[in-house]
This record gives C-alpha cells, structure tokens and sequence, in this order.
C-alpha cells in the first residue's frame, strides 16, 4: 500500500477521544476539548500607562510654556489595585501610578516627568489630550471575544493568558493510552545482563518518547521472546486506546505478530507499505483499540511513527491539523532513488540559514550512532520523483519535535523562513 493510501485509512480509524476537566497548572502540552471565551474584559476599567498624574483634559487646553497652567494636587495617591471614590473635579488633579484604574472625573494621565510640581500645585506647559497615558477597558480582549479555538495547543505561553483571566481549570482531551511491546529473543531491558548476542531494546524506549511528546500516555508491556503464546498473553486485554509492537514483522519463521492477531481476533488494514525504511509495517482494529506493527529497526520504526502514528495519535489527542509541521529547506547535496515507494532521507537541517539548508546524509557519512546523534530532519522522495538536484526546495520534516512546538512551527512560520526577496535560492 502506497504511504498516502496508508495514511489516509489510518486516520479514517482516529477520532478525538472524551474530555476530562484539570487544574491549569497541568495543561501546558494538553489539548483544548472546548473553545474558551473571556468572560471579563481586560482592563474592565480604564488605566493609568505610566507613573504621573491624573486630570482633565479640559483643564490643560490653553497650556504653552509662555502660558503655564497651575492644577492643584489632591492629597493621596492612586496605585495599580487600589480605587478611590474621590472625584477629579475642574481644576484639580491626583496622583497616580502604573496599572491604577483612573479616577471618576479624570480623563487623562500626564508623565510626572512632563510637569513641575510646586507644593500643592501642579504646573504644565503643554495641553493634555483626552486618553493620553490611559489604557482603554478591553484593549487587551473584550468579553465574550473567543481567546483560544478548541484543539488549541496548549503552550506555556497560551496558559499563562488562560490565567491572566482566573481560569483555574481547563476541559483538554484525553491523552490517548498507547500500550508498547518489544518482540525479539534477542532483545533486553536496560540493566539487563547483554553479553551473548543481545542487543538493548532501544527501539520500545524511542516509542515510549515519541508517544509522550505527541501527547500520548505510553504503557511499558516490556520486553517478550519470539514465542506467539508469549505474544498473545501480553496483547490480550490491554487497557489501551492503540497497541504498538516492535519486531516480528517480516515474513520469517520467527515473526509472528500477524499470526497473534489473527488469534486475537485483530482486523488487519494492512500489513506492508511503500515506504523505505519501514515497508514491513501493518495496521489493524479490534473493538475501536488500534494495532501497530513496526519494524524491529529503530529507526525503520521511528519513521514509519512519524509518518503514520504520530497524525493517528494527534487526532485521537484532539489535534486540529492532526500533522506535524515542517520547514523548506534548500537541498544541499543531490539525491536519488535506489528502492521503490517512497524513500526517506535523514539528514542535518541548518536554520542559521535563509533560507534553510538540509544536507541529506550517505552512506559515506560515517558510523551509525555519529550519523543519528544530530539528524532531527528527514525528506520524502516520493514514489514517482526519481531524483533531486542540489539546490531544489524540499520540505523537512522533524523526527524529535514535541507537541507544544507544533504552534510556534505551524504554516506561518514554515512559510516565512521559505524564501525572503534578499535571500534568494542559490
């Protein structure tokens, strides 16, 4: 199956799953379940901008430094969270300070620097528009004015506005439950003794990470033994919105991810896609709990998470776009294909660049860890592009990025770090 086929049944299956109500001080990487309106404006009165003085207007018209006017100063003073039931009346001013709501009868605030003070008496030489040095009611936002959208991430900067207006709780989705299983004989937990010929299951761990920054809440099953009974006991009656396995998915005699299904009773969608690394890739339902076979491969199964589960598990988590952002970029070095299918290309993605620049790796690059330790980025080549030229625009795409990203590498962003007029494409 073609990886665009894929992916379009595959989120055919996904749908937002309920809503539960928590403390704000817990939402920062959560996702909006309703749209939140302000229910107050912000100020709800008028303010003062700056330390100095409030007053009317109308008193300081005729003000020019050949003919200063005088105000008296009322005693007291007007400070960010206080009030005063005094009025400001002709001829009379009071001091205020930043943040003050302004008195009854003042309409202007005047810099303390602007004006001399002289005892009692307030002397100006210049006249003082109506609204000068005062912030308006509702500025900030208005009441009823819809502040953040439902399936709005929630980023510490958008919680810190829920707070700015009293919000105590928010109504998010529900993290989506993501049971994870490592297959292999030869696979072992960490502090597991490895001599022999084992390997760590690294693989489970990268899953696990991977779901926790989509904004999935992952379910560690452990580590089993190529055994299809073995299989079937971890698997049966997981409490789980999607079941992930790694391994057991080629068509040897020690595979037997398929074979288990079948016993559980698992509908399968598909059990190979057009996609390298991560052909041997299979997707199938029970009883509305999605199953995932990935490759053993970390890697083969990190990309085959990134193109296909990641936007499942964005839309079960309530995600509006249901995808991952990503960046153009400027080809750097030129690219062909060597399998059918569409061909993913890790590589180093430069953004002190403009535009961008992503340098695809080879296989001359060097060892596998020194090569993986700074690729974040991968490209598609798709299935009908045999090759691309260095120097051709190409869309990244970001192996590591957490969901409370997604907002600030959203389209606007992409777009603009594309092509700037005094930058242009080499």
């Amino acid at each position: 199956m073609q990886l665009q086929e894929a992916k379009a049944l595959a989120l055919q299956l996904a749908s937002p799953g309920k809503s539960e109500a928590i403390a704000l001080r817990d939402a920062l990487g959560r996702v909006l379940a309703e749209s939140v309106e302000s229910d107050r404006s912000i100020p709800g009165e008028a303010r003062s901008r700056w330390d100095g003085f409030a007053l009317r207007s109308s008193d300081t018209l005729d003000a020019s430094p050949a003919n200063p006017i005088s105000l008296k100063i009322l005693p007291g003073m007007l400070a960010a969270g206080h009030s005063t039931e005094e009025d400001v009346l002709p001829g009379y001013c009071l001091r205020i300070f930043t943040g003050a709501p302004l008195p009854a009868g003042a309409d202007a605030v005047v810099r303390q620097e602007d004006v001399v003070e002289t005892g009692n008496q307030l002397v100006l030489k210049h006249p003082c528009d109506a609204g000068s040095g005062v912030t308006a009611p509702g500025v900030e936002i208005l009441k009823g004015q819809c502040l953040l959208p439902m399936g709005a991430i929630l980023t510490p900067t958008r919680c810190a506005l829920l707070a700015g207006l009293g919000k105590g709780t928010v109504l998010v989705y529900r993290r989506p439950r993501v049971a994870l299983l490592a297959t292999g004989d030869e696979v072992r937990e960490l502090g597991e003794p490895s001599e022999g010929p084992f390997t760590f299951c690294n693989n489970r761990y990268l899953l696990e990470w991977l779901v926790m920054s989509h904004g999935g809440v992952p379910l560690v099953l452990g580590c089993v033994e190529d055994h299809p009974g073995h299989i079937a006991g971890r698997l049966r009656d997981v409490d789980a919105d999607m079941v992930i396995t790694t391994g057991g998915m080629g068509r040897g005699r020690r595979d037997f991810i398929l074979e288990v299904w079948q016993e559980l009773g698992v509908h399968l969608h598909f059990s190979r896609i057009a996609l390298s690394p991560g052909k041997n890739s299979a997707l199938g339902s029970s009883q509305n709990r999605l199953f995932w076979g990935l490759p053993g491969n970390p890697w083969g199964a990190q990309l085959v998470f990134q193109e296909l589960v990641a936007p499942v598990l964005l839309r079960m988590g309530g995600h509006v776009e249901g995808k991952a952002p990503g960046l153009r970029a400027i080809l750097q070095a030129p690219v062909k294909r060597k399998q059918e299918g569409t061909l993913a290309i890790r590589g180093m993605l430069n953004l002190e660049t403009l535009p961008p620049a992503f340098l695809p790796q080879s296989k001359k690059s060097g060892p596998l860890y020194e090569e993986l330790r700074n690729s974040f980025a991968y490209i598609l080549l798709e299935a009908h592009v045999q090759e691309l030229a260095k120097g051709s625009e190409v869309q990244t795409y970001l192996h590591d990025l957490p969901l409370s990203a997604h907002p600030i590498l959203g389209r606007n962003v992409s777009v603009a770090l594309c092509i700037s007029p005094a930058h242009p494409i080499p």
